[in-house]
């Protein structure tokens, strides 16, 4: 086949016992298109900028693949049952990036935080949280669960967040020492196997709640890749439509990590019903988004294009789960080593790296499953 569906709540639930990702997270039933009709407003036509003219023309190399996918989609596609298309409100939330400043100036006065670690004690209560990490204490340190299940830890009465079995995170951004901490600690590990890497690239007409100190993309030259990688390592990376990212990847940031593209798969985000979310030819917005793939090794078994289908999360950029798509060609299959680097949430078995990686586990994310 020559695309993957990846059923991303069943994904986020994977080795989360005894909870489960709450319903409704991923219920996109109706093309958005179809939901914002209105009274068409009229536009002066202009000619089309250089960024149209090129964005149409990598959407042309991508069209066969895409249609292909499409044609066979409906043959495969389980449909969902219709429920609230309304994400529930979190409460109690912790707004990482809005205190991110505040927080480092603290460590950077007060404390050293370099090479700390912290590791998840056993608790004979699956409800018993870890009290030991506030606030201050949850920035630039490595948390680590190497137990075989999930855990808690509450940073304040009201916001606990589940760590997956396995995992560890480290909670920093571009302009701290968190990247030297990754660094050397996925280096004690003989390095990555797998790296994915989600950018906050610049979008004039997204709002994103992240503060990552890139505002220029070049500051993605400072991540030390070499430093985290060895000869097998694959690096993912997603990126928009605009076609300046894609060719800085290719020709730049990856030459720079002495990585060749090897592969360049697309998203198609679809709705429950596998139907495109904005029609494939929409000239304002496209119902994909481009995943670079690098690798050392001239030859790879990684397929040079391929589809990941998925129903896009209700809550502005969650990309979905690559675990179950991009292992098996891995050449460490057993126990890899697998970064994901500006996440939002946590994967088991993964170390995740970024101001918001716990954001999605949050305790209000997830329902306890009955026993």
């Amino acid at each position: 086949m020559s695309f993957d569906i990846i059923d991303a709540e069943q994904c986020f639930s994977k080795d989360m016992n005894p909870y489960t990702l709450i319903p409704g997270e991923f219920n996109v039933f109706k093309p958005y298109f179809q939901e914002r009709q209105g009274t068409p407003k009229k536009k002066q036509r202009k000619s089309p900028s250089i960024t149209d003219v090129e964005t149409e023309k990598r959407h042309e190399e991508l069209r066969p693949l895409l249609t292909n996918c499409i044609d066979k989609l409906q043959a495969v596609w389980s449909k969902h049952e219709q429920n609230s298309t309304e994400p529930k409100e979190i409460k109690n939330e912790i707004d990482f990036p809005s205190i991110q400043s505040m927080v480092e100036s603290v460590h950077n006065r007060f404390t050293s935080q370099h090479d700390e670690r912290i590791e998840l004690p056993e608790e004979n209560d699956d409800d018993a949280a870890y009290r030991d990490l506030d606030i201050f204490s949850v920035f630039n340190k490595i948390c680590i669960n190497s137990a075989q299940r999930l855990k808690q830890i509450e940073i304040t009465p009201s916001a606990k967040y589940l760590i997956p079995p396995r995992s560890s995170f480290i909670m920093g951004s571009m302009t701290d020492s968190s990247l030297q901490q990754l660094s050397d600690y996925v280096s004690s590990l003989g390095g990555a196997d797998l790296i994915v890497i989600d950018p906050p690239w610049p979008n004039k007409s997204v709002h994103r709640s992240s503060k990552y100190e890139t505002q220029d993309i070049y500051d993605l030259f400072t991540i030390p890749i070499k430093d985290m990688i060895n000869e097998n390592s694959v690096v993912a990376v997603w990126v928009t439509n605009k076609p300046k990212f894609r060719k800085f990847i290719i020709h730049k940031l990856f030459p720079a990590w002495e990585l060749e593209c090897k592969a360049e798969w697309v998203w198609l985000k679809v709705t429950t019903e596998g139907q495109c979310i904005f029609p494939l030819d929409s000239s304002h917005k496209k119902p994909y988004e481009q995943l670079i793939i690098g690798h050392r090794q001239k030859a790879s078994d990684l397929p040079s294009r391929h589809v990941i289908v998925s129903v896009p999360s209700l809550r502005h950029s969650r990309k979905p789960p690559l675990q179950d798509v991009i292992l098996p060609y891995l050449k460490n299959k057993e126990r890899p080593v697998c970064v994901e680097m500006f996440a939002r949430c946590l994967t088991p078995g993964w170390i995740s790296w970024g101001n918001e990686c716990l954001k999605f586990q949050h305790t209000e994310y997830f329902e306890k499953r009955a026993s």
